[in-house]
């Protein structure tokens, strides 16, 4: 099937009139970086598949026609982390369907009284559900954590982003060795099915750093504002 997505040299076709693949690479991600930041301004929805389409479109709208869409086409992404072979898909026809059914998974869950290392277990395979779906053309790992951020952050263990935006590339030696992976590759590594035997454990360490470091982040925030309270009471 042909791509309606790529140029003639094999480059996503964008808005921005970019040909070569790595300046495109870049330019998503310095404008995907600044949309990333702000999401929390842009959206108060519910966490369904209508949510996930318009952070997509929210990230990549200054970047391709097709942001917020589900793709029309199958996808083969050549992976690192199992050698030359790719996961295989939600089929397009498929999408909707399984989205729905991870994220109806999602919403089922329950929180409350769980401790840390429960909820980074049962999060971390949710969300390797719902990225495995990939449904659109590209950019499904950064919507996945935008979206993984605005969910948590409401059910009680609030992600610390930064974290996360860290590990989006490889870290590369000058030798051209790989000395960090991508939380792609992660992602890729937990959401093989159960014959391939996943490795969710680098993803799940990942995710319960950005958590730690979110809670603690809203404890010192709250801190903050409770100090400034007690200040107001005693003028």
């Amino acid at each position: 099937m042909k791509d309606p997505y790529i140029q003639k040299n094999g480059t996503l076709k964008n808005k921005l009139g970019i040909e070569e693949y790595n300046e495109l690479n870049a330019a998503e991600k310095d404008i995907g970086f600044v949309k990333l930041i702000d999401i929390g301004e842009a959206f108060k929805q519910k966490y369904d598949a209508s949510y996930l389409k318009s952070i997509h479109k929210h990230i990549f709208e200054d970047i391709f026609d097709w942001a917020g869409e589900f793709r029309t086409v199958p996808v083969y992404k050549t992976e690192v982390v199992i050698p030359g072979l790719s996961l295989e898909y939600s089929a397009p026809k498929n999408i909707e369907r399984d989205l729905n059914k991870a994220l109806d998974s999602l919403n089922s869950a329950t929180w409350s009284g769980k401790k840390i290392d429960e909820i980074t277990y049962e999060f971390t395979e949710h969300l390797a559900r719902i990225w495995r779906v990939h449904p659109f053309r590209d950019g499904n790992t950064r919507t996945t954590l935008a979206f993984a951020e605005k969910y948590s952050t409401e059910h009680g263990f609030p992600m610390d982003i930064g974290i996360l935006l860290e590990h989006l590339t490889r870290s590369v030696t000058p030798d051209g060795r790989i000395a960090r992976y991508s939380i792609r590759d992660k992602f890729v590594l937990a959401a093989l099915d159960k014959k391939d035997y996943p490795e969710p454990e680098h993803l799940q360490a990942l995710i319960k750093e950005s958590i730690l470091s979110g809670v603690k982040k809203e404890e010192e925030k709250h801190s903050k504002i409770l100090d400034l309270d007690d200040e107001e009471k005693g003028r």
